[in-house]
């Protein structure tokens, strides 16, 4: 696909333009500058083109603001919010010197993100992932309480469980769970009022209520023995399919998940420099989730030992189709043949 070997770290699927939001330019990757591509799924009947059709992203230009330097945007997360046909965009800036959520007004007709807000503060120690509730409210996950790179990496190792899910309520940002299992990706089921969150160290998933008050009750973990990166859900017809996923009482969901099956080696691969990186194998499973609500079942759609796709972080499920997105390199998209056996 056409991006550059500058990551695909984060996706983020809006079924009313048929398009994904793809991040590029994780940790500034040797200099390059953060940037968001949009990639547009063909038509669902559209299966006689997939084998002629150029797969491209194309990069979206940004109308900067006051507040916002492109040189100091490192994105990773992002998340959007649809209401009256506008649709606006969240992403996470991991930028050392600027840890903020950016907000971001879609012009489609112009393939252009407009520049809002920076959302800043002192509690973002290492944002990874985003999940928007409402206009300007949103969940975020610190991945872990240090974000200085070897202390952050002995805490991680200890398993700490320092991390935490923030919630900005639209005027501050408070804690969620204050002390939270490495959470790394995040996503918000509206349908359901339910918060879905993935714990890299801990190799969870962790599913949560949402209060009326956005406050949020814990209510199962699926334990997977991989680390899940970040989170898709797709609605369609009952049905919902995440990088994570899971079922409620009243509806089928199914789950794709991204994940790290090695993860010392997506270490070295975080490590090293773009002509140095060591390959990290990815993994897509899908979860189906059991009409008892507390069992699932566990298929591979998708593994590779990191020569096609190295450290596979996002996902997203579309008319057949697995984008699968990666922490440096580029995208992949994969036809499903055989969806019911996948």
């Amino acid at each position: 696909m056409g991006i550059s070997e500058n990551g695909s770290a984060g996706i983020e699927y809006v079924p009313e333009l048929r398009l994904a939001f793809i991040s590029n330019g994780l940790g500034g990757s040797d200099g390059e500058i953060g940037r968001i591509l949009t990639y547009e799924f063909p038509e669902p009947k559209a299966e006689q083109d997939r084998s002629v059709k150029i797969h491209e992203a194309i990069p979206l230009k940004i109308q900067k603001s006051d507040s916002f330097r492109q040189d100091k945007f490192s994105p990773l997360g992002l998340s959007s919010f649809t209401s009256k046909g506008r649709v606006s965009l969240y992403v996470v800036n991991t930028h050392p010197e600027r840890k903020c959520v950016e907000a971001f007004t879609f012009v489609k007709e112009k393939s252009l993100l407009q520049h809002r807000k920076s959302i800043c503060d002192h509690k973002f120690n290492s944002l990874t992932d985003i999940a928007v509730v409402g206009a300007d409210r949103f969940f975020v996950t610190n991945l872990a309480y240090f974000n200085n790179g070897w202390m952050q990496m002995a805490e991680l190792s200890m398993q700490m469980n320092m991390g935490s899910i923030l919630l900005f309520n639209g005027k501050t940002v408070e804690y969620a769970e204050k002390y939270s299992p490495s959470p790394s990706g995040i996503f918000y089921d509206t349908p359901r009022e339910r918060l879905i969150v993935s714990s890299m160290i801990n190799e969870v998933i962790q599913l949560y209520s949402v209060k009326r008050d956005l406050s949020i009750d814990h209510k199962l973990d699926i334990s997977l023995l991989s680390s899940p990166g970040g989170l898709y859900v797709e609605q369609k017809s009952g049905d919902v399919i995440p990088i994570l996923s899971i079922t409620s009482s009243f509806s089928l969901i199914q789950i794709f998940a991204s994940f790290h099956p090695v993860l010392n080696s997506l270490i070295f691969h975080w490590l090293g420099t773009n002509e140095e990186r060591k390959a990290s194998p990815s993994q897509v499973l899908r979860i189906r989730m059991q009409n008892d609500d507390v069992s699932w079942v566990v298929t591979e759609p998708y593994a590779n030992d990191g020569a096609t796709i190295s450290a596979s972080n996002a996902v997203a499920y579309v008319n057949d189709q697995l984008l699968i997105g990666s922490l440096f390199g580029k995208c992949l998209l994969c036809d499903v043949d055989y969806p019911t056996l996948a």
